[in-house]
């Protein structure tokens, strides 16, 4: 691991049911890197971001922000979490329990406060500063439980921002979203990249969610990395034929990917 290395995973080993779902041999990320990791269903990529927080325990070598994730206490785990901002593929049930958008936002500066212990005024002037950032503002006094699914994945987003992380760590932040908001979290993390110094790991599925800021794709298969590189190198023909289908075609506009059926192009 170089000294920049803000990821840095080396001979990695999870195994569940019987079988090793995901076997990294090695994968380092820079400091300040947008990198988009992509794969098929099962591929191993959420396994792979709660390996990086320590909810997943791995065999092998997992260093985060310079620490040795398997060798932490429960204390020093706590600690590194505060600098990584996790935002998972799965959302929370509705509840009835009377959150509001704002307040749900202010739980990303608990770790900083310190358990048991009040925000401050500057806690939550960080919590309504990046409500506003997203275009949350007018939501803030809303229910979180009653909010539409975009609405509630740029909240998770925001409630991940304020903790002022090193790493930000997405998991398929656009899963079941309609086009509009699909492409409005594509935009949100487009402008977070752009004026925020953080270093992102993006997992998606769909080529479409990767924004144009991305630099580098890391493809899992079998829980292994298959390919790492630029984009334009990592989606050669063969490998989305091989993943997508043998009739299918990839397009790149502006920095963005599609993928299409190919011919029959109509005016």
């Amino acid at each position: 691991m170089t000294a920049e290395s803000v990821i840095d995973v080396r001979e990695t080993r999870v195994r569940a049911g019987g079988r090793t779902i995901l076997a990294v041999d090695g994968l380092s990320v820079a400091a300040t890197e947008f990198v988009a990791v992509i794969g098929p269903n099962g591929a191993g990529k959420s396994t792979l971001l709660k390996t990086l927080v320590g909810i997943q325990r791995a065999a092998g070598t997992v260093r985060v922000l310079g620490r040795a994730v398997g060798n932490l206490t429960a204390g020093g785990l706590a600690r590194l979490r505060r600098q990584i901002g996790y935002v998972p593929q799965v959302l929370a049930e509705r509840s009835e329990l009377p959150l509001t958008l704002r307040e749900v936002v202010a739980i990303g500066r608990t770790g900083i406060a310190g358990l048991g212990r009040r925000l401050r005024r500057d806690d939550w002037r960080r919590v309504d500063e990046w409500l506003e950032r997203l275009g949350l503002a007018r939501l803030a006094g809303q229910a979180y439980s009653n909010l539409s699914g975009g609405e509630q994945r740029k909240g998770l987003i925001a409630k991940a921002m304020v903790q002022g992380p090193d790493l930000l760590l997405l998991d398929e932040p656009t899963a079941n979203l309609d086009l509009a908001w699909r492409e409005r979290i594509v935009e949100t993390l487009e402008s977070l990249f752009r004026d925020v110094p953080v270093t992102v790991l993006l997992v998606c599925h769909d080529l479409e969610v990767i924004p144009a800021c991305c630099g580098r794709l890391v493809l899992l298969e079998d829980g292994a990395v298959a390919a790492d590189g630029r984009p334009a190198d990592v989606l050669t023909s063969d490998r989305v034929a091989r993943l997508y289908g043998t009739h299918l075609e990839l397009l790149h506009r502006r920095g963005r990917y599609i993928v299409v059926p190919q011919g029959n192009e109509t005016p």
